[in-house]
């Protein structure tokens, strides 16, 4: 298979060709990114003027009823050639590969603010997949989807598919669905905190509605101050990392990995650097509320003057909301780029670091 627009060639990769590659992928992502880059028998390399500037890392993987998927794991090219439409060669030329190799679905995983990426993959005919539609499109073999794609810990990262289907989504349901497993890992980390015997529907229910407190704050004021910045969100689910969020549930006692999804424009042409002004006071406006109500809740508990089912709630409260604040309001680093920690430290490092103090004060007190 070979392409050809102007003077740039796209072709399999050489074998003697792979420190070159390799090269051109460090020139492209950051160090912590770079750890995961694996070769795999199908890799395209373009190829202009007899030099390497730019590649397509393809893996290809059978499911059940003898359905083969490709999956785009890695598109880039060196920054001398950005802005010229090389990507879209490079995913033209691995939608032409897979299609050739008999794959009847192509997988890709985006990171939700990562927009170049989101808009090269909707303008070449891929549909962002939430979690329901994955699971009426794959059944249990979703899973296997996702251990072939690493998709199990890449918080914030979507599932994008091609050929894209007419599939409807609900963020209600989708804010629900997120609540409810949430609230399940949290009765995980409270069977392994050991601190209930027996785990009953009155346990379950203070959980459910400590989730439901700290989500739903979070999720208003995010959406609240959309509308203030005039910029139209929808929640979004993350569907990974809740395999990774119940191990350390079961592994470490007391331990919980909240993963609430976040606000999005609801549109995928829009740019990230473009929106982060009103990016910025949206994070703002989701971790703020929830950083007070776990210092309230811990100022009050502190008081000895509570009944005993009101202490235990706002310990099942402080347990779900000091890791909710750490993660939302300090992490800046795959594999927690999606929090609002991230988003805060693009657009004003000054506030970042003042509700960075707070997140970690009120998390070790």
């Amino acid at each position: 298979m070979m392409a050809q627009r102007f003077n740039v060639v796209i072709r399999p990769m050489r074998d003697d060709e792979r420190r070159t590659v390799r090269a051109m992928m460090k020139r492209a992502f950051s160090l912590l990114d770079q750890w995961s880059f694996a070769f795999t028998p199908n890799v395209l390399v373009a190829e202009q003027d007899c030099q390497l500037v730019g590649a397509i890392v393809l893996k290809l993987f059978a499911l059940s009823h003898n359905h083969k998927v490709g999956s785009i794991a890695w598109v880039f090219t060196i920054p001398e050639v950005r802005g010229q439409g090389l990507g879209q060669r490079l995913v033209e030329a691995g939608i032409d590969r897979c299609k050739q190799q008999g794959c009847d679905a192509i997988l890709t995983t985006v990171e939700g603010f990562n927009t170049s990426s989101s808009k090269l993959f909707s303008t070449r005919g891929f549909k962002r997949l939430s979690p329901g539609a994955q699971f009426r499109q794959y059944g249990l073999n979703i899973v296997w989807v996702w251990f072939k794609l690493a998709h199990y810990f890449d918080m914030g990262h979507f599932l994008w598919a091609y050929p894209s289907r007419a599939v409807s989504d609900s963020p209600v349901w989708q804010w629900w669905g997120t609540v409810v497993v949430n609230s399940l890992i949290g009765l995980l980390m409270v069977w392994r905190l050991g601190d209930f015997k027996v785990i009953g529907p009155a346990v379950y229910l203070e959980l459910l509605l400590a989730v439901v407190v700290l989500f739903g704050v979070r999720h208003l004021g995010m959406w609240l101050m959309a509308r203030q910045q005039a910029l139209t969100v929808r929640f979004r689910a993350w569907d990974s990392g809740y395999l990774l969020s119940a191990a350390i549930a079961l592994i470490f006692a007391g331990a919980m990995y909240p993963i609430p999804g976040s606000a999005y424009p609801v549109t995928d042409q829009w740019r990230y650097r473009e929106l982060l002004p009103q990016l910025g006071w949206i994070a703002l406006a989701g971790n703020l509320p929830v950083l007070l109500i776990v210092w309230g809740a811990w100022m009050i508990s502190q008081s000895g003057l509570l009944a005993t089912d009101i202490q235990a709630w706002l310990d099942i409260l402080l347990l779900v909301g000091k890791p909710l604040v750490l993660f939302d309001g300090v992490m800046l680093i795959f594999p927690f780029i999606s929090f609002n920690g991230r988003r805060l430290w693009d657009w004003n490092k000054v506030v970042w670091a003042v509700l960075a103090v707070g997140a970690v004060t009120v998390f070790f007190v």
